[in-house]
């Protein structure tokens, strides 16, 4: 991460011009909290809202007026600070490091430039992809909830033999678990990004560059397809689809197959027009 970095060079990383001098910066902070050293971006275009910030570098929107301030005028603002900051600002993982107090079971295979994290687990029939992100307490690989009722009503588990495949560039927050398969595999497609106490049931798929918020569960043999948002304590049951760049609303209760592009909300959870 550098000491200093001159806005130009920003700039010209993100294929945006520069307006104002060419400060020099050292750390990235929020709009308000930003100092004179500092990059934010912000959304808002009003002068007055900028005019409340004492960043040294913005970020903003292409219709933000001159300004007395360094300013980059970006189609997507967030994007493009979050580009930037992963880019000069955050220090990469050079190789798999793992927490001491983490478990790791003889059979499971870690790809390149992994992180594990304090108190996960990770079973022998895991396999982790490159750049991986596993947080703090984070569980993967332990038998899903697979049952069948015997002659007086007892639940009988069922043995889970399968496998967990997990992609590349994939991160699962803290106190997340993704059970084993009970045959085949419970997948999580490469670029996916889930949150804390986030729950994937026994052979799950769940396609690529999914985000699925804090609080989600998704019941067993589900699939999930690519670009899927899923927003905080989603409930989505067994054996349904979930079709490419749908979003299912926060809180819903997803009963149904979800086609393609579609938002759907409440519980039970139907679709709405934007």
């Amino acid at each position: 991460m550098p000491t200093e970095l001159r806005a130009s060079d920003i700039a010209s990383f993100l294929g945006a011009s520069l307006d104002g001098n060419d400060v020099s910066v050292s750390g990235v902070e929020s709009l308000y909290d930003a100092t004179a050293e500092d990059f934010a971006f912000s959304r808002y275009d009003d002068p007055e809202e900028l005019a409340r910030s004492a960043a040294g570098l913005l970020i903003c929107p292409e219709s933000t007026p001159e300004l007395d301030r360094a300013l980059i005028r970006h189609p997507d603002p967030k994007l493009g600070f979050v580009k930037a900051a992963r880019e000069f600002f955050a220090d990469p993982i050079e190789e798999t490091t793992i927490h001491p107090s983490a478990v790791v079971e003889d059979g499971a295979e870690l790809g390149d430039r992994c992180y594990v994290g304090a108190q996960a687990y990770i079973g022998d029939a895991v396999t982790l992809g490159d750049d991986c992100r596993i947080h703090a307490g984070t569980t993967l690989g332990e038998p899903g909830f697979g049952f069948a009722r015997d002659e007086t009503d007892r639940p009988l588990r069922q043995p889970h033999l399968g496998e967990i495949v997990i992609g590349d560039d994939v991160e699962i927050g803290a106190n997340s678990s993704v059970d084993r398969a009970a045959f085949s595999e419970t997948v999580i497609g490469d670029g996916s990004v889930l949150s804390a106490q986030v729950h994937i049931a026994h052979q799950v798929f769940v396609g690529e560059n999914v985000s699925m918020a804090y609080g989600a569960g998704v019941s067993g043999s589900t699939e999930i397809g690519d670009r899927v948002v899923v927003q905080p304590h989603v409930a989505v049951a067994g054996h349904l689809t979930v079709g490419d760049d749908a979003e299912l609303g926060i809180g819903s209760t997803v009963l149904d197959d979800v086609d393609a592009g579609t938002t759907v909300v409440g519980s039970p959870a139907r679709p709405i027009r934007r």
